[in-house]
């Protein structure tokens, strides 16, 4: 059977890596829009970035999002939430976002895309 030592068990640093690019993108998405694509549509989307890892959606109205494909699950932000952020501590590698609006109103969308 093989030794370990102590030294194996021993926690990791870890280096925490920034970046000075980000990608955003401000946009009205009409009523009855469903998977919106980001990517495709607006130019400002994923255009210095391939992947983000922490992301920021705001809207004034009830939206859902999907995020890497419109066959993923729906995450719905409220109007009375206003904002959706996931961080990069949470492992999620984001190259795609799809957004459906049936809030009966036009939605103003900003999107902020950190890698």
């Amino acid at each position: 059977m093989l030794q370990k030592n102590r030294s194996d068990y021993l926690a990791q640093k870890v280096v925490e890596e920034y970046s000075t690019d980000y990608d955003s993108a401000e946009f009205n998405l009409a009523t009855g829009q469903t998977n919106y694509n980001v990517k495709v549509n607006e130019s400002d989307a994923f255009s210095k970035i391939v992947y983000a890892h922490s992301v920021v959606i705001r809207t004034n109205k009830t939206i859902t999002v999907r995020f890497n494909s419109a066959s993923n699950s729906a995450i719905t932000i409220n109007i009375s939430e206003g904002s959706y952020t996931i961080d990069r501590k949470m492992g999620l590698e984001i190259t795609n976002i799809y957004i459906t609006n049936a809030s009966g109103a036009t939605a103003a969308i900003k999107v902020l895309l950190i890698p």
